[in-house]
């Protein structure tokens, strides 16, 4: 019997988490989003809007076990792991998705609800932490840390001993060098070339990388 799961997100994430679960025994059952304009993309699985819909549709299955993946992107990991944190209150279990194409070290350590997808590669003794994304053939070499709600968009590539703040963004196409720090917050612009340590919740672009703002 498939084992039940919710989405919480009904956009471009929501699609690719879509695709990510398939064969995996996971049946999606129902979608949750904010955004009353939304449709469903799947017609087969209901849309809901907010968390007074989310607790009606709940208490007609309190008796079930209900897996949840916060189907959020962009540079929102925040919001992403304000929604898992809020999801497990209410008794919902997290669920870490791999796309069947990704390659990860023996010994790498994933956290919950994180989503690891086609074709991204994680090396040896490398930690990713709760709600993280690491997108569609992104790089993440030896013994690096990742913090909870990082996002790693396509493509980027993050050489070994690298460490990541929870919440930092790391743009698409994007290189860290080896031994970097990326602190809190911090976003990478796409295509950036990062040769040194980046502060909390700044923005940098460029090869090499330069701060553009705070905020």
């Amino acid at each position: 019997m498939n084992k039940k799961i919710v989405f919480w997100g009904a956009t471009g994430q929501a699609r690719v988490l879509y695709e990510c679960i398939a064969g995996s025994g996971m049946e999606l059952v129902a979608l949750f989003d904010n955004n009353k304009q939304l449709e469903s993309p799947f017609p087969e699985v209901p849309l809901f809007f907010g968390e007074s819909d989310f607790m009606s549709w709940h208490s007609l299955h309190q008796d079930e076990r209900i897996y949840f993946l916060a189907a959020i992107g962009g540079s929102k990991g925040k919001d992403r792991m304000a929604i898992q944190t809020w999801l497990q209150q209410q008794g919902l279990s997290p669920y870490t998705a791999r796309h069947n194409t990704a390659f990860l070290a023996q010994d790498v350590t994933i956290g919950s609800g994180s989503q690891i997808l086609a074709r991204s590669v994680i090396g040896v003794q490398t930690q990713i932490g709760r709600a993280c994304i690491v997108n569609t053939g992104a790089v993440v070499d030896h013994e690096c840390i990742i913090g909870d709600g990082v996002h790693i968009c396509p493509g980027a590539v993050l050489a070994g001993c690298v460490e990541v703040g929870r919440y930092a963004t790391i743009g698409t196409g994007a290189i860290i060098l080896p031994r970097v720090k990326i602190h809190e917050g911090a976003v990478v612009g796409a295509g950036a070339i990062v040769t040194k340590n980046i502060p909390a919740y700044t923005v940098v672009a460029g090869n090499p990388a330069r701060i553009l703002r705070s905020f």
